[in-house]
């Protein structure tokens, strides 16, 4: 894996406008006054697509998306200087709210469930998945499926994929069924990998345990993030915890999506995905460190890098 790598396709097969408002405390029920507002093109794909390019990654972005909207997700990804390449679908890209509220009780979310995708359509995306998939290094498939999407989409959109590494960054069904394609390496967070398991993790032994879980059915690697708690890796040989780096707070959302684009990053220069797990740390953090949905700075993961630290569990 040293001395760099190929292609990677990031899949957005629900990309999103993320609308960011700050009020000083979210009262239900009543007006709130916003007091700040951003919007950024967003989707988790998309999002690691523009970290591994900020970070100097070769990178491209497939995906489906409304034609009431698509355009403007075409022109975020130009400005990034990212390949992609869309199936449109009647409708309208999704919005996504995220309320922060200053009072420190976290941030609320109001995500669209977006445009509806036919048989047709679907069959269109996979035989685009797999022409990608053929000058691939990597694929990463990540983020919540359009309407019309049954659950196994994206395992069966990995096996299509042939023999590229895949990164599997999603929750519920669509991980319990996606685990049958034996993906290169997947990245629930905490929450999702309880949710999965159906049991509460309460020590660091109990979430290595449950990670690997998924090592006995064919995934290769395991990384959970666990936001204030840090990090963990699994895999084989070993299984190592990162605490979370100690940054001012700007925004948590897209760190997991970052921390993917970090890992790549990690893989492009390391000789094994244990040495890149600090690459996926840092840049978690330092998306934490941008205000709504910027994602990365890359002096900011540049500075973070030799600050992460490791242990074995």
């Amino acid at each position: 894996m040293a001395g760099g790598i190929g292609m990677i396709t990031s899949i957005c097969m629900n990309p999103s406008f993320d609308k960011t408002v700050e009020v000083d405390t979210l009262t239900v029920g009543e007006v709130n006054r916003i007091r700040a507002m951003r919007q950024d093109v967003g989707g988790k794909g998309i999002n690691v697509a523009v970290v591994a390019r900020r970070l100097d990654l070769p990178v491209r972005c497939v995906g489906c998306a409304g034609r009431d909207g698509v355009e403007t997700v075409r022109n975020a990804l130009d400005r990034e200087k990212i390949e992609h390449e869309f199936v449109t679908v009647n409708g309208a890209v999704r919005t996504n709210t995220k309320i922060v509220s200053g009072d420190g009780k976290g941030v609320t979310e109001l995500n669209e469930p977006g445009a509806q995708i036919t048989d047709a359509e679907l069959e269109e995306f996979f035989s685009l998945v797999e022409r990608k998939a053929e000058d691939s290094d990597y694929m990463v498939l990540t983020g919540s499926m359009p309407p019309g999407c049954p659950p196994e989409t994206y395992r069966d959109l990995m096996r299509r994929a042939g023999n590229v590494p895949c990164v599997l960054d999603v929750g519920g069904a669509a991980l319990n069924i996606g685990v049958e394609a034996k993906p290169f390496l997947i990245k629930p967070n905490l929450q999702e990998l309880q949710e999965s398991i159906g049991m509460e993790l309460r020590t660091m032994r109990a979430i290595r345990d449950a990670a690997t879980v998924y090592l006995r059915k064919g995934v290769q690697h395991v990384v959970v993030s666990m936001g204030s708690m840090g990090a963990m890796y699994v895999g084989e040989e070993t299984s190592i915890f990162a605490p979370a780096l100690r940054v001012k707070v700007g925004s948590t959302v897209g760190a997991g999506d970052a921390m993917i684009g970090g890992l790549l990053k990690g893989l492009s220069k390391e000789k094994s995905v244990a040495r890149a797990f600090r690459y996926g740390v840092a840049a978690g953090a330092a998306s934490v460190m941008t205000e709504g949905t910027q994602l990365i700075v890359p002096a900011d993961f540049l500075n973070l890098l030799d600050q992460v630290r490791v242990q074995e569990v």
